[in-house]
């Protein structure tokens, strides 16, 4: 892009020294990735820890996590009659759809792409945004409060959270599963208590300045972040703080020592003893009713149980702490070679988040518009029309999901989620509401399994409907007497 803005005859030039910098931020990567696993083989004697140091290696320094460039991806697109090439697939966000807000040695903060940017079909979810937030063992995430309503959902590793309300204190330890809600304006901050494990936390934000759009203020920082502090006059500062204007420049970094520079970003290195001093006065939530910001999802009875898989959810009717935000929080536990059987919830659009394993969603959609129709107004009455000729005929959506992966699921659209034959697969979720909806009316409606919905039509309305007999209709809709919500692929293949 660079080479672009360029002369022509300066192009190539350009071209030449672009190509030969990448080249270079290659080579750099490949040898800290060979030193890295070195030091993992040297290290590490048990096979399992080896493997999982030479994995985080390959994350850190190959690809990333939550924006992973690897090129069988490209192979995610459905080549299949009636399916929705991936490419075009809305519902779909890739892990490198996060845009970093914060990329550090010690810690990254990645934002999703607003949902709406697909397809104006996700507009009703478009106030909110999602972000990622992994700190590495024993690290410190700077104090921060910012102007959005947020939970914070944990994913991986164990740690502790700290918010500060104009009222109380609240400080949490933190291990995947606990839900915490912290109000917008909130002081937070946060700390890795693993010598070995990231803390990985899924953080929705709903803000309250504009819809979209969050951002982070930092009381305390140097050059990125900086301290808002910063900002204000001296004759403000001075009187306020009854301070003398030697200290405040010491205090917000008018003199570099080399210990400031080296405690530069949003995330810090600390030591043992100080992770421990953080967590001195932190509790562990367990019941819903127990705390009044934070619950473990994980500990509760789970909505929907089998031997092939678990569904765990709160919703804001069950627990205060979403109320304020009208979000409903889920973790779905996909035994490998299972299905969680096709379904739809009537008002919530859920956002999935895949944590571990591989797996795959299929969807039903109705057929709709490219993205680009939306662009010129002109043909926007021409694409009405065209939606309401197809209105009755649907598309499949089927896509890949791997960890980090993104899928989202409007309300009334039939989907069901699929495990790998050689990895469980774990998700978790946000259902999330148009402003307009009253969250504590949203249903899900299964079209499978021993609880479906078609089981309780008339006799009549079956015959009329599928035109054969209601006989046959019960014949299949009542075939799974057993089985609800979740059912293994393997039996269903010894069956034939």
């Amino acid at each position: 892009q660079e080479c672009r803005q360029q002369e022509e005859r300066q192009q190539p030039q350009c071209q030449q020294r672009c190509l030969k910098r990448f080249e270079q931020e290659q080579q750099q990567s490949q040898r800290q990735f060979q030193e890295c696993q070195q030091h993992c083989h040297q290290q590490e004697q048990r096979p399992e820890k080896k493997q999982q140091c030479v994995r985080e290696c390959r994350e850190k320094y190959q690809e990333n996590p939550w924006r992973g460039e690897r090129e069988e991806e490209a192979e995610e697109e459905e080549t299949e009659e009636g399916e929705q090439e991936q490419s075009h697939n809305p519902f779909h966000f890739h892990r490198r759809s996060f845009q970093s807000r914060f990329k550090e040695e010690h810690g990254n903060f990645w934002v999703l792409q607003r949902f709406a940017s697909r397809h104006p079909i996700l507009r009703g979810i478009n106030e909110f945004r999602l972000s990622i937030l992994e700190a590495n063992p024993n690290t410190f995430v700077l104090p921060h409060h910012c102007d959005a309503e947020k939970i914070y959902l944990v994913t991986n590793g164990r740690g502790t959270l700290t918010f500060l309300t104009h009222e109380n204190k609240e400080s949490y330890n933190i291990v995947p599963g606990v839900v915490v809600r912290v109000p917008a304006g909130s002081t937070v901050y946060l700390a890795n208590q693993d010598n070995k494990e990231k803390l990985i936390i899924a953080v929705l934000h709903r803000p309250v300045n504009n819809p979209g759009q969050f951002e982070e203020f930092f009381p305390a920082g140097s050059q990125r972040p900086q301290s808002y502090l910063r900002a204000f006059s001296r004759e403000i500062l001075e009187p306020a703080f009854n301070t003398r204007s030697e200290q405040l420049d010491e205090l917000f970094g008018g003199r570099q020592s080399r210990r400031r520079q080296q405690g530069q970003g949003m995330f810090r290195k600390a030591s043992q003893e100080q992770i421990r001093e953080l967590s001195q006065e932190a509790t562990s939530p367990r019941e819903k009713s127990g705390e009044r910001f934070a619950f473990n999802l994980l500990s509760q009875t789970p909505r929907y149980s089998n031997q092939n898989g678990r569904f765990f959810e709160a919703c804001p009717r069950e627990f205060r702490q979403l109320r304020d935000v009208n979000v409903t929080v889920s973790a779905l536990q996909l035994n490998q070679g299972s299905i969680f059987v096709p379904h739809y919830n009537s008002k919530a659009t859920f956002v999935i988040l895949v944590t571990e394993g591989n797996g795959y969603a299929e969807m039903v959609s109705p057929h709709l518009p490219r993205q680009s129709s939306y662009e010129e107004e002109e043909e926007q009455q021409e694409q009405e029309q065209e939606e309401e000729r197809r209105s009755g005929q649907y598309r499949k959506i089927r896509s890949r999901l791997s960890r980090g992966d993104i899928f989202v699921v409007p309300a009334n659209f039939p989907v069901t989620f699929v495990a790998s034959q050689n990895q469980n697969l774990r998700m978790t979720g946000f259902g999330l509401y148009n402003q307009n909806i009253n969250p504590d009316h949203n249903q899900r409606i299964f079209v499978a399994g021993k609880i479906n919905h078609v089981r309780q039509w008339d006799s009549q309305a079956k015959e009329l409907a599928f035109g054969v007999s209601s006989r046959l209709v019960d014949e299949i809709f009542n075939n799974n007497p057993q089985e609800s919500y979740f059912v293994s692929r393997q039996r269903q293949r010894a069956s034939e």
